[in-house]
């Protein structure tokens, strides 16, 4: 499973955070990490599910909800 976690500079402990816990839940996962200077398409902070937005927002989401997003597309 592939997770990309786009996210601004501002965000970098959160995006982290999300990576560590997506770690703790899923042994196989990816994570790739994108750190941007600028918005993403009007948003700050974007997790993907290989191609498919799971979520996207100008702040970043609790990990545990973003967890069960991810959950309920697999």
């Amino acid at each position: 499973m592939l997770v990309n976690i786009i996210y601004h500079t501002d965000f970098s402990a959160e995006a982290y955070s999300l990576r560590k816990a997506l770690k703790e839940n899923w042994e196989d996962i990816n994570v790739n990490m994108i750190k941007v200077l600028d918005h993403i398409g009007g948003a700050k902070y974007q997790v993907q599910l290989g191609k498919s937005i799971v979520s996207r927002s100008d702040s970043p989401v609790n990990n545990s909800t973003i967890i069960n997003l991810i959950e309920e597309r697999l």
